[in-house]
This record gives structure tokens, sequence and C-alpha cells, in this order.
């Protein structure tokens, strides 16, 4: 490795911004433990799927508000990702199916959200404003 690739190496390496490890999801039959936090399947109120714009693409992202207005949210990078919404379509009933929640998703907007729960009835219209603010972050 010539000298030039090795300081091309450190240049990018001190450019490139250090990322945070995603918060890690993991399922069972009472609820989401998300990073340290755990919330209840029946707490659940609201679940909301969104696009974040980035510079190489899209990020997805899941936010879901529980009874006591907490918010707390996943995104692809997180382990349990994909376990987490094949559970949400088994542990919710009425919840958007995994596979079309996923489609309606990527085929949306970057900063359109896609409601996975509850469907209809319940939903207010538009998103909640801690939803708008939530911290989804790549």
């Amino acid at each position: 490795m010539g000298v030039i690739s090795r300081y091309l190496e450190r240049l990018a390496a001190k450019v490139r911004p250090r990322r945070a490890a995603p918060t890690a999801v993991s399922v069972n039959a009472d609820g989401l433990r998300i990073g340290g936090e755990t919330m209840a399947w029946s707490e659940m109120r609201r679940l909301d799927a969104y696009k974040r714009d980035t510079y190489v693409g899209d990020f997805l992202c899941l936010a879901i508000l529980d009874s006591s207005d907490r918010v707390l949210d996943i995104n692809e990078e997180s382990p349990g990702w994909e376990e987490a919404g094949e559970a949400i379509e088994r542990f919710l009933p009425g919840s958007l199916p995994h596979a079309e929640w996923m489609l309606r998703l990527i085929a949306a907007n970057p900063g359109e959200s896609v409601t996975i729960y509850p469907v209809s009835g319940a939903e207010q219209g538009g998103q909640p404003r801690e939803f708008r603010e939530s911290g989804c972050q790549r």
C-alpha cells in the first residue's frame, strides 16, 4: 500500500461522520424491547413507518407511540428490524401486513409516512407532532 493511499484512508476516516450503533429490537409475545425500553403490544396506540432522505439513498424508520405518549423508534439498520415487522402483523390485530406496508413505504416519497396501526377509525389524520420530530437518524 502506497503512502498516498494510506494518507487518503486516514483523511477519509477523519472526515467520515461517526455513527452510533443502531438500537437493537427484540420481539416476544408480550411486546417489543427497543434498546433498554420495553413496550407491550397492548400499550401501542399508533405505528407509522416513514422514509428519510439521505445523501446516498433513502432510510426507512418506524415510530411507535404508546398509551402514555412515549415514542420509540427503530430503523432498517436496527438488529431485529425484519423480525419486528413480522411480529407487528402477528401480534397487532388490524395492522397492515408487513409486506404491504414495506411496499407502500418503499414507494413513498421521503418525508411521507405509512400508517401501520391503527389502519382506520382511530386515526386523527396527519402525523402527530411527536412523529414528525422523531429521532430516527442514520
